[in-house]
């Protein structure tokens, strides 16, 4: 299978579906993420994809295998120090292929170029695949850094060195 991760900017309709799919099916698992969309202005984020996760401080990228839309990743600036991990999503029959772990070791390599500190990131309870990726990535639980209104949230942060990969 040939797997290629690029920049989503110019595929918007690919990354409008993928992201539609993603929160479609993280409405099915947990009703209550609809007031967290609403919070984030998710339809105005799918309209300003650019904007939102624009170079140099964020990343929008979209894996395809063979070819086909499999999934994306998307980095944004929280602040000077530090960004945030969103929409990581694979659709189903691509899952299992380590394609997960190759956006987010591309995310992590565009933060550290970027001179973040750490990246953080929240995520569902039941995602539980998600959350073994990210601690085998070196991501730890903290406390809430955002205004979520999910209680059920888990919250995670990994700390970079932008001088280098050796610290992972």
């Amino acid at each position: 299978m040939e797997i290629t991760i690029q920049p989503a900017y110019q595929e918007p309709e690919a990354i409008r579906e993928l992201l539609v799919e993603y929160t479609g099916m993280l409405l099915e698992q947990n009703p209550a993420f609809a007031g967290y969309l609403k919070q984030q202005n998710f339809a105005a984020e799918l309209d300003n994809l650019q904007e939102k996760y624009g170079v140099p401080e964020g990343r929008l990228y979209l894996v395809r295998a063979d070819g086909a839309p499999a999934g994306c990743v998307a980095m944004k600036k929280l602040d000077a120090q530090r960004c945030e991990l969103k929409r990581l999503y694979i659709r189903p029959a691509f899952r299992g292929q380590g394609l997960a772990r190759r956006l987010v070791e591309r995310l992590l390599t565009d933060a550290r170029s970027e001179g973040y500190q750490a990246m953080l990131l929240d995520t569902f309870p039941f995602l539980s695949g998600a959350i073994r990726l990210y601690r085998t990535l070196g991501f730890y639980e903290i406390p809430s850094y955002n205004n979520s209104p999910l209680d059920s949230l888990i919250y995670m942060r990994k700390d970079l060195c932008p001088a280098c990969s050796f610290c992972g």
